[in-house]
């Protein structure tokens, strides 16, 4: 009997594959996306003197190129809140992963609050990531001020976990669909802006008890508002930016929007401490930390080409910041938690390098990498990385800089890069062949010897031996010193992490991470 119960299950799991190969079979004429004839082009609202914004800021402000860092998690989220409560004619969001967990249906459910007092709501969302999202943001889409549109999509929309027709469609269509938009981006009233690396999720707020990515963002004023508004457009009127109404969708179930209201209302009211964080926060505040924020002398905007053809590489951001980096005199502070260094990045290197300029480099160690085949493509190069002259930092899993933090893992996020004394990049980009040549990117190069330093003094935070490891190349092999010793070995939370590491560096897929 046991074996005839295994044989049933066998035949009947089988049977199921085949039914879903076929069915994937079937589907692979749709994977070829039309152009969205249909999609009207829209763009940005201009700038009103009379906005809640405006008045807050005082016109003279408005103009008035300023930052103000933001790398508190809790300050992340309540900015990003308060943008939103303070607009009054247009929000535009553009993101790369939005998660279905609380700190994702609040930012929802404040902009619906938006839509409803007569604001404007685009949404720009890329699809590598959407499980447990698209339906919802389908409802939202029914709104009369709120239009959602999907970045390169998936051709098939399933609501269960039918991993096997994305993969299906990914063997047919995988050149298309490896291009994906990696851009942080959320802007009100075409007069403040939040850009950075973090995505819309618990794991970048502070409210997750599984992991915390530390981060980096900055809020802006200024001009350089009005020029991210423009490359909104331009990723929002690009053949790739799907409405989301005119993808196909096999939803079992689809709410409506006061079904959607309900069901927001009653997951967050279970979370009265996130509720009344983002209500007991003023707005008032963050327009005095606008007003006190650091002077840009120069502020431009790096913004990859969305419009991307099959064989197309994005790499606008790559061009522009070698740009700047051939310019440099002194020193180069680079955080990247993805670190896989292209050849040009190494002819780079030793161009600076040999003029006597020093680079500092910090990324995840293996116990911080979430993911691990990244980390093992880093891990090939970093020998040469060290030996090009490279003073190179990972940050440990339990750095003193989490200590009062909840997750049990920690993650290094951010991704922003000081040029000598003045000059900081800051955007959703990483060093990696993904960021520089298949992901499209958003950044900011900003001339502020203000925000400089005080990017500084968090990078010299990071790289004390209570937060990270320094690594070396001596005769004997790789060597990682901190605080907690010296180790001749890769700091992993678990042998066996370590030996995914070993085998996941075999891999060909350097350059797809």
């Amino acid at each position: 009997m046991k074996y005839a119960a295994i044989h049933n299950v066998l035949v009947t799991r089988t049977a199921r594959l085949l039914c879903m190969a076929m069915c994937a079979l079937c589907l692979t004429n749709c994977v070829y996306l039309p152009h969205p004839e249909h999609a009207a082009n829209v763009h940005a609202l201009p700038a009103s003197p009379d906005s809640r914004i405006a008045s807050n800021l005082g016109p003279e402000q408005c103009d008035l190129a300023r930052a103000v860092l933001i790398e508190d998690p809790a300050f992340a989220l309540t900015s990003r809140i308060d943008l939103i409560d303070a607009a009054d004619t247009g929000i535009d969001v553009q993101y790369f992963i939005w998660q279905n967990d609380l700190t994702g249906i609040l930012v929802i459910e404040k902009m619906l609050q938006a839509a409803d007092r007569g604001v404007r709501v685009r949404a720009l969302v890329d699809d590598a990531q959407m499980q447990g999202m698209i339906s919802r943001l389908t409802v939202l889409n029914d709104h009369p001020n709120i239009e959602i549109r999907i970045f390169n999509p998936f051709s098939v929309r399933v609501q269960f976990p039918f991993e096997l027709f994305r993969v299906a469609e990914f063997a047919i269509d995988g050149n298309r669909l490896n291009h994906r938009m990696h851009n942080k981006l959320l802007v009100a009233d075409n007069q403040l802006a939040i850009l950075g690396g973090r995505n819309i999720g618990d794991d970048y707020f502070g409210f997750s008890q599984q992991r915390l990515f530390i981060d980096t963002d900055i809020l802006l004023t200024g001009h350089i508002v009005r020029e991210l508004s423009d490359g909104f457009d331009s990723y929002w009127n690009s053949r790739w930016a799907y409405p989301v109404a005119a993808i196909a969708n096999y939803s079992v179930r689809k709410d409506d929007l006061n079904l959607l209201r309900q069901r927001i209302h009653k997951r967050l009211a279970s979370h009265p401490e996130l509720v009344s964080m983002v209500t007991e926060f003023n707005f008032d505040e963050t327009i005095s930390m606008l007003r006190e924020g650091y002077e840009l002398l120069a502020a431009a905007t790096v913004i990859d080409d969305p419009s991307v053809r099959w064989f197309d590489k994005p790499d606008e951001i790559a061009a522009e910041l070698t740009d700047v980096a051939m310019n440099v005199q002194r020193e180069v502070l680079i955080i990247s938690p993805y670190l896989v260094p292209t050849e040009n990045m190494f002819d780079i290197a030793r161009d600076l390098i040999g003029r006597g300029v020093k680079i500092t480099a910090v990324t995840n160690s293996l116990a911080t990498n979430d993911v691990v085949i990244a980390h093992s493509a880093y891990a090939r190069y970093r020998e040469s990385i060290i030996d090009v002259g490279v003073e190179l930092y990972e940050m440990r899993g339990d750095p003193e800089l989490t200590e009062n933090v909840i997750a049990e893992d920690k993650s290094l996020h951010s991704k922003y890069i000081i040029f000598d004394d003045d000059v900081v990049f800051i955007g959703s980009m990483n060093l990696d062949p993904r960021s520089l040549y298949l992901n499209t990117e958003l950044g900011v190069v900003l001339r502020s010897p203000k925000l400089a330093d005080a990017l500084r003094a968090s990078f010299q935070i990071l790289i004390q031996p209570e937060n990270s490891w320094r690594v070396t190349n001596v005769p004997e092999g790789l060597r990682w010193e901190s605080s907690a010793g010296v180790i001749d070995e890769e700091p992993a939370k678990s042998n066996w992490q370590r030996f995914q590491g070993q085998m996941m560096k075999a891999l060909p897929v350097s350059n797809q991470l």
